[in-house]
């Protein structure tokens, strides 16, 4: 049997199946890698703009707010237009918002450009599964959602050290015109490229495999209805236990990495931005390996799932404590070691978060339940950015940079609100417990 050639494998199904899982990868990269830049840039928004904390909250939080409001949007449009269109479409609406930032004369328009950024990133990651649940078996569906939430981390890891190296060589408005060509191209590629399944190019199906069929969130039965669906997830009390630890956790978590880590690390312990930006790899450095170790994990160990999240939940709830015992200033070769183990716990917590949702319901049902849990999160983070930055303007700056007691204030809040999703989360666990 000859082995086809490089030019023949990818003309056909298992090859060409490659190319689109990377346009689609490269996408989801760039959503990621704006869901964190604000941070990188607030110093240079503060001195241009004369933008206090409050506003810089309002502008980072417009991706956010914009992000999940798309998002039952975007999967109603996914099963209709199909999800090539939808991310070509949204793709372009994503370049039109980074060029728009780029060009703004002041926080307003730069705000529209944030939100307009939020809409179009909002477009790939649902229209991205559905996708792959056409052109990989299901028996990959789950490794290749890992490998696909993997790119998207090395996004958040690139908004750190990368883009503080690119926005020092470049300036701020260059480097987000240059993430805009980038994005115009990837929008091309998506419309040029992607094919929502195999039939669309005249090939077959990908094989169905034998035995029961795994969970599928496509594959929902005709009869039931939309209402229905919704009403069976919301009537489950695990489902909030689960939405409200989601929204209180991953709010204050994304809020500090996104816009206030690299300001804390220059305006309070006196580094440079260039390491500022080196610190600030450890905490997606760490979600990278978190999520993929700690789910393992979880699979094989007899104590369960949702006991494994509590004590996710426990040691990142520990990593703020160290901040409050030192009044917001731990010594700084505690930072990395700090940051990393955030970023350990957060990665492992956002993959139990889906696991333990996908637990409480049955297979036709997990579809609805996880699209309506992830944007709480992402809510989470659209309330709480601006709520920070009144804090910090409740102290006041000295300069262009803020005092330790502005961020100290906010590692409070940090702490209080996820003490509370910890504690709405643990109730799952017990059962669990009882049993070991």
């Amino acid at each position: 049997m000859t082995i086809p050639g490089r030019k023949a494998w990818i003309k056909t199904a298992l090859g060409y199946r490659w190319a689109i899982f990377g346009v689609l990868s490269v996408i989801y990269f760039l959503a990621c890698l704006h869901r964190i830049s604000p941070t990188v840039i607030a110093r240079d928004l503060v001195l241009e703009f004369g933008a206090d904390a409050t506003a810089l909250g309002v502008m980072a939080s417009a991706y956010f707010y914009l992000y999940a409001a798309v998002q039952p949007p975007v999967g109603m449009l996914s099963d209709t237009l199909g999800p090539r269109a939808v991310v070509t479409v949204f793709a372009i609406i994503a370049c039109i918002g980074v060029i728009l930032f780029g060009l703004a004369p002041g926080m307003g328009v730069a705000t529209a450009g944030r939100a307009l950024v939020g809409i179009g990133v909002g477009g790939v990651f649902i229209p991205g599964l559905k996708i792959f649940s056409r052109w990989f078996k299901r028996s990959e569906f789950t490794a290749i959602t890992g490998v696909f939430l993997a790119f998207g981390n090395a996004g958040n890891l690139s908004a750190s050290l990368p883009l503080t190296w690119l926005v020092v060589l470049l300036g701020w408005r260059t480097s987000f015109y240059a993430i805009g060509v980038i994005t115009l191209v990837m929008a091309a590629l998506a419309w040029v490229i992607l094919c929502d399944k195999p039939e669309d190019k005249g090939w077959a199906p990908i094989a169905p495999e034998p035995g029961p069929a795994a969970d599928d969130a496509f594959d929902i039965p005709a009869k039931a209805g939309a209402l229905t669906r919704l009403k069976r997830v919301t009537a489950h009390p695990g489902f909030w236990m689960v939405t409200l630890s989601y929204f209180f956790f991953g709010g204050p978590a994304l809020t500090f990495q996104g816009l206030w880590a690299v300001p804390y690390l220059t305006d309070v312990h006196g580094f440079t931005r260039m390491t500022a930006g080196a610190m600030l790899m450890f905490l997606p450095g760490g979600f990278i390996i978190g999520a993929p170790v700690i789910g393992f994990l979880a699979d094989r160990v007899a104590a369960g799932r949702k006991r494994v999240i509590t004590t996710t939940l426990v040691l990142g709830l520990g990593c703020w404590a160290v901040f409050l015992v030192f009044a917001g200033k731990p010594p700084g070769w505690m930072i990395p070691v700090l940051f990393l183990t955030m970023g350990i716990c957060g990665g492992g917590t956002l993959s139990l978060y889906f696991a333990v949702t996908k637990e409480l319901f049955p297979a036709w049902l997990t579809g609805t339940a996880i699209g309506l849990m992830n944007p709480a999160a992402f809510l989470g983070t659209a309330l709480f950015q601006p709520f920070s930055g009144y804090l910090m303007d409740r102290v006041g700056a000295v300069g262009p940079a803020y005092p330790v007691e502005g961020y100290f204030h906010v590692f409070i809040a940090n702490f209080v609100l996820m003490a509370v999703g910890l504690a709405v989360v643990t109730p799952l666990a017990v059962p669990e417990i009882k049993r070991s």
